[in-house]
């Protein structure tokens, strides 16, 4: 933490826990100089004016709040549609990843989707295999 202050820092600590402040919400106190604007505010009604400004400037969020959140899917081409099924979504996600990876070029590559794997009698699927194999001694006319 940036915080020199070791009263400062064990404040802004507990107030994170307390208050469930986001990271920018953190900053935003730190670089605000909360705890010193709190302690140099005279009186209860002053204290409470400068607490209340947290919540102002960025209304406290809950963590349900963070599965609310939307994705921006716009990059993968599906179609609009409020309910996407998981193998769409999975499906063109891997098409995309796929091509990133083949993009990265010599020592890279993509085995396969939906690996199916047995162990102990039991089947399981990978969604992506791939591996990164970068030959370690360079080329000379002697190993070629």
């Amino acid at each position: 933490m940036k915080v020199e202050n070791g009263n400062a820092r064990q404040f802004y600590l507990d107030e994170c826990v307390k208050s469930n402040w986001s990271t920018r919400q953190l900053e935003r106190q730190i670089n605000s100089f909360f705890y010193e604007r709190l302690l140099s505010s005279r009186g209860v009604e002053a204290k409470k004016t400068v607490s209340a400004e947290i919540y102002t400037k960025e209304p406290n969020i809950s963590p349900l709040d963070i599965i609310k959140d939307p994705y921006v899917l716009e990059f993968l081409g599906l179609k609009h549609n409020e309910h996407y099924f998981e193998s769409d979504l999975e499906k063109s996600l891997i098409t995309h990843i796929q091509k990133f990876l083949l993009e990265l070029g010599r020592g890279f590559t993509f085995e396969s989707r939906q690996k199916r794997i047995s162990f102990d009698g039991e089947h399981f699927y990978i969604d992506l295999v791939f591996y990164n194999y970068i030959d370690s001694v360079p080329p000379t006319l002697s190993n070629m």
